[in-house]
């Protein structure tokens, strides 16, 4: 059993709770189909950390909230592997910004399975307007606009579209003679600039 925290020292505990949580998604979610909130109970995260049990609602009002917060952070450490992805063009950006997105997610196939191939945060009640996801959608739109003459937020949704099986399908079938990740996602970047204009 972990030793009680010091006064003041509350948040460190709640930071364990979650990358607990985090740790034990991605190596359950790697590889089983499940619910996520069948995957965790705050009893095993207590345990992880050496807490008790209790300990855990004095930060969290239920499972619920837990991955919740799981949930945004790991949003927004994709965020920021796309948006520290630099580029000396508008193009090269947005090279950049995809080739983060396929990096993160094969780095982290439990986690990205938790935000895109899960119906999490439709269970715990987020849409996407309120989504930590539409931020990284966001980022996504605002780099394709300067390079599309069409719908920029229909382009946008097709290389989401094509970024999203580039990462799944890899993560699914290693098997597979995948070509480079860099040439699928120029395929994809190529696509998206024959976009034709609707006007």
């Amino acid at each position: 059993m972990r030793e009680k925290n010091r006064r003041g020292e509350g948040s460190r505990l709640r930071e364990e709770l979650i990358e607990a949580a985090g740790g034990m998604i991605e190596d359950a979610y790697g590889a089983v189909s499940a619910p996520v909130d069948e995957l965790l109970s705050l009893r095993g995260v207590a345990r992880a950390v050496g807490a008790a049990p209790q300990s855990v609602y004095l930060h969290f009002g239920d499972k619920t909230e837990l991955i919740r917060e799981v949930i945004a952070r790991r949003f927004h450490e994709l965020d920021q592997a796309m948006d520290t992805a630099a580029g000396a063009t508008p193009a090269s950006a947005l090279r950049a910004r995809c080739l983060a997105y396929c990096a993160w997610g094969l780095a982290h196939p439990g986690h990205y399975r938790l935000l895109f191939e899960s119906r999490a945060t439709a269970r715990i009640g987020v849409g996407y307007a309120d989504s930590p996801g539409a931020t990284t959608f966001d980022g996504l739109l605002k780099a394709v606009s300067p390079l599309v003459q069409g719908d920029p937020h229909a382009a946008a949704t097709s290389l989401w579209i094509s970024l999203h099986g580039i990462v799944s399908l890899r993560v699914s079938k290693p098997g597979f003679p995948w070509p480079p990740v860099e040439d699928l996602v120029d395929r994809a970047l190529a696509s998206l600039q024959q976009t034709p204009h609707h006007p």
